[in-house]
This record gives C-alpha cells, sequence and structure tokens, in this order.
C-alpha cells in the first residue's frame, strides 16, 4: 500500500488532508468481525461448559473488547488533519471542525514513547502539554525506516512547505 493510500492524503490548491490513524481500518474491522463471530460461540459453545459466573467474566470481557474496537472505529480512524492555505490554519475534524491553531504557531516534533515514536505538531509555546499526533508509531527497524523515509518524503515534507517550516533534508 502507498504512503498516500495509507494515511488517505489529499492534497488540492487550497488544503492538505490526511488521517493519521486511516492505516489501522482494515485490521480493526477484521478485529471486530472475529469479535461478531466470537459472540455466537461463547453464548453456544461455552455457556453449557461455564459457570454462571465464569460466563459472565467471559462476556464482560468480550463487551470490554467490542467497546474498545467500536470506539477507536469511530472516534480515532476518521479523525482528519486539514492545513487550509488560504486561511493559513489547521483544522482537526470528527465530527465537526475544530480549530487547532495557526500556521505560524505550528511546530512539529519526534516524540518518544513506549520503544517506538511518532511524528507530532503543537503550538509552539505549549507543544508537550497539548499536541497532537500525525503519523503512525515508527521503531528503530529496517522495515520502519523504510515507512518513516516515505513518510516524511510523502506526507510530512508537503505539509512543511504549506506551513513554512523551513526544510532540512540532510537530516
Amino acid at each position: 500500500m502507498d504512503t498516500r493510500d495509507r494515511y488517505k492524503f489529499e492534497e488540492n490548491g487550497s488544503e492538505i488532508s490526511f488521517m493519521p490513524n486511516y492505516s489501522f481500518l482494515r485490521t480493526l474491522v477484521w478485529w471486530l468481525a472475529l469479535g461478531i463471530i466470537a459472540l455466537p460461540v461463547i453464548i453456544y459453545y461455552f455457556m453449557d461448559k461455564m459457570s454462571e459466573d465464569q460466563f459472565k467474566i467471559a462476556i464482560g470481557f468480550w463487551s470490554v473488547y467490542m467497546i474498545y474496537l467500536l470506539f477507536d472505529l469511530l472516534f480515532r480512524i476518521p479523525v482528519k488533519f486539514i492545513f487550509d492555505k488560504s486561511e493559513k490554519c489547521i483544522y482537526r475534524k470528527l465530527l465537526l471542525s475544530k480549530k487547532l491553531m495557526n500556521f505560524d504557531e505550528m511546530t512539529y516534533f519526534v516524540n518518544d514513547e513506549r520503544g517506538g515514536y511518532y511524528y507530532s505538531i503543537g503550538k509552539k509555546r505549549n507543544q508537550f502539554v497539548k499536541n497532537y499526533r500525525i503519523s503512525n508509531y515508527f521503531s528503530g527497524s529496517k522495515a520502519s525506516s523504510k515507512r518513516e523515509d516515505e513518510y516524511v518524503e510523502k506526507i510530512l515534507f508537503p505539509v512543511l512547505i504549506a506551513v513554512g517550516i523551513p526544510l532540512n533534508k540532510e537530516e
């Protein structure tokens, strides 16, 4: 899958938009299907083999699993960042658009977390207090380094050029 497709990157004359979590959609749909298939299996096969308390615990685990997946599908995957060149503003769109910051307030940085890292944007003055993840997680592996290079070249550089942040391509 191409990097532009992985992030659902769109660039027209007046704006750039992309969805940082779009690549997880296919995986989450498979896990959701597995969860839907697991319910009849739990009910019909294990109901007679478990005690009532064990059955309630199994249904509780299944419920938490499904709520987590549905939350991701409804509230994490469809988040879209819009860099509006005409208004020089950055928006975050889920159901409604919310203005995050102006272009001149934006800074980007690499955020290290749990053995991986990702690219984030935030306002210059409080970037470590409130920031927004704009990439998938990367690790130090060869495949991840290749995906990161493609992300930087095809997604991050066009965004930085639109915002007006000078590039140092040697880094």
